[in-house]
């Protein structure tokens, strides 16, 4: 017969450096009733469901005490992988118990954007005697408030998941640790409750297409966020006209929200991989019918399929901002160049003039005001044999000079650029 323990969130887990509100509690015991009411589902083929709740120390783990936790063939445990960093009996625990691998606790992995890793446990024989897997995922929450001054402003929030998951051959147990978002994780838990097959629990990687499918729906909610903070700029272009920090931050955002997906794909590829290595190597006489097995491979790869697809949405939504970048910039620069045209245009109409007026205040023209005669001066040649030879310098320097001085001093570009 099954037995389910779900391990919550609550006060009594202070040694595991786990602290929350008895309404999670709360919580849990109408999850535990709700369950217990659909129980008659699992009559028909393994016997009843039971799903209990225990309140556990580190001291129990390590004692081995003979309680519920002990016996059950699934455990859920929510814990805060920070806060059990920070306290060596609770590590120690979770070592011992878990097998957690030594890299889950370093800053590298703190600080990866995802990750999977699988690890088989093995007898002095070679023989497999049971599994180590964990994984972590990442998902970037945009949305668009107002600030003080009612000015659009996007706010974002980051969704983790850190899972260890253990599962023992011989008596198909399997024990599962959910670290860091404590709402996420809690949905998290509830979906591996949901989907729990009897006949799937001899291949450790039954929970993964439930993890996998929760983080893909919030992929999704994430995508279309930014999707509609780009279709709202997309409608109200001309009021985001000049707030180019505005558009800055959403392709900004936007670049996570689409890495997150890519890194995602990767997890679950390197799953698929390893459960493939595992259905290949599993030589275990009383397991289940691979066909079990193989469904849940099913399961992975419809899901990578949809993971996939989101990452087209993200690029699609990424060819689509930098459109809009593309645009609102050219528009920035043909509102420039129209200026520079009118500035060009009253330049061209006042030179001729100035030319003019320019030339006879020379001493070269001389005006007598009681007679009205004009006299030119005999040496007024000189303004045409310095100005032609200048115009002339000036514009061969302007077409050939980089030429000649790259040639002459290459350097020189380091100097003035």
């Amino acid at each position: 017969m099954p037995h389910l323990t779900l391990i919550p969130r609550h006060r009594h887990f202070v040694d595991f450096g786990i602290d929350s509100p008895t309404l999670f509690l709360n919580e849990d015991r109408g999850r535990i009733n709700e369950l217990d009411e659909n129980a008659d589902r699992w009559l028909t083929d393994v016997g009843e469901k039971v799903v209990t709740t225990e309140r556990l120390t580190a001291q129990d783990l390590l004692r081995n005490k003979e309680t519920e936790f002990a016996v059950a063939d699934v455990t859920i445990t929510y814990a805060q992988g920070d806060q059990i960093r920070k306290c060596r009996k609770c590590k120690t625990a979770f070592d011992e118990k878990f097998l957690i691998p030594r890299v889950w606790w370093t800053t590298l992995a703190k600080r990866s954007n995802g990750y999977f890793g699988y690890q088989d446990i093995l007898d002095s024989d070679g023989t497999r005697t049971g599994t180590i897997s964990w994984v972590r995922f990442m998902v970037k929450r945009v949305s668009k408030i107002l600030d003080a001054h009612d000015v659009d402003e996007i706010k974002y929030h980051w969704v983790k998941l850190n899972a260890v998951t253990r599962w023992n051959a011989s008596n198909n147990r399997t024990d599962i640790i959910l670290f860091d978002h404590p709402q996420f994780a809690h949905l998290n838990g509830d979906s591996i409750l949901r989907d729990i097959n009897p006949r799937e629990l001899g291949d450790p990687f039954w929970v993964y297409p439930s993890m996998v499918e929760e983080i893909a729906q919030l992929h999704d909610v994430t995508i279309w966020e930014t999707r509609n903070l780009l279709r709202d700029f997309e409608l109200r272009r001309a009021f985001y006209r000049f707030n180019y920090k505005y558009l800055h931050e959403i392709p900004r955002h936007m670049t996570h929200v689409n890495e997150m997906v890519y890194v995602t794909e990767s997890i679950l590829t390197s799953i698929q991989k390893h459960h493939n290595h595992f259905l290949a190597t599993d030589k275990a006489v009383d397991a289940p019918p691979r066909m079990f097995f193989l469904n849940i491979q099913s399961r992975l790869d419809s899901l990578h399929n949809m993971v996939t697809n989101l990452r087209h949405r993200a690029e699609s939504n990424n060819a689509r901002i930098q459109n809009e970048m593309a645009l609102t910039y050219n528009d920035a620069a043909r509102i420039d160049s129209s200026a520079m045209r009118a500035i060009s245009l009253i330049g061209l109409l006042f030179l001729p003039a100035a030319f003019v007026a320019a030339i006879f205040s020379t001493s070269f023209f001389n005006f007598d005001a009681p007679t009205g005669i004009w006299k030119l001066s005999s040496h007024f040649w000189m303004y045409w044999a310095v100005a032609v030879p200048l115009t002339v310098v000036t514009v061969v320097s302007w077409f050939f000079g980089p030429v000649i001085m790259d040639k002459v001093m290459p350097q020189w570009r380091r100097w003035v650029e």
